[in-house]
């Protein structure tokens, strides 16, 4: 029996990056000039037009080694881990043989918000705290109001929760706001 050792592919961070693109008068996108070793999400526009010619792009990444482009699809939802994908299975490339494993930094682009508000306890207002992850303050007000209703009084304000990760015995990471 022949032993064949595999070596293990190693984990590359993409990071997110603005791709230059060329585009008609019209704006339909014509041509890019992709950064190795990173992706880019595509506008809406643009991935209206992919779906028009039955084609499911969301994002390009581009191979470090060769550049050649490949295409994220609508549906693709990783597990995230503070904005950043966990390492994703391996990328091999066709063009030029590369393969790693990716992890694609600044996928989830979110804010995390505070919700502070009150509700009635008979006479007295009692204050609240609630967090929640969006990408802009109207969307954080509409998550929120999606999830309560009568039971607020007042809605005192969201923003953009302040603060910072802290590590913790065991690996863990705490948000200390």
């Amino acid at each position: 029996m022949t032993s064949v050792a595999q070596a293990k592919s190693e984990t590359i961070e993409f990071p997110c990056e603005e791709w230059i693109a060329t585009r008609t008068p019209q704006g339909e996108l014509i041509g890019i000039n992709p950064v190795p070793g990173s992706w880019t999400m595509i506008s809406g526009e643009d991935r209206r037009r992919f779906a028009e010619r039955q084609m499911n792009v969301k994002a390009f990444f581009a191979c470090p080694r060769c550049n050649q482009v490949g295409f994220i699809p609508e549906g693709f939802k990783p597990p995230v881990t503070l904005g950043d994908t966990r390492p994703l299975g391996e990328l091999h490339c066709r063009k030029c043989g590369f393969y790693c494993n990716v992890i694609l930094k600044d996928w989830d682009k979110r804010i995390l918000y505070c919700a502070c508000y009150e509700t009635r306890q008979g006479d007295s207002l009692e204050p609240h705290k609630e967090y929640l992850h969006a990408e802009n303050e109207l969307e954080a007000k509409g998550f929120f109001w999606s999830q309560h209703g009568r039971e607020v009084t007042n809605l005192v304000g969201i923003a953009p929760a302040i603060g910072f990760f802290m590590e913790k015995p065991g690996d863990d990471r705490i948000l200390l706001v």
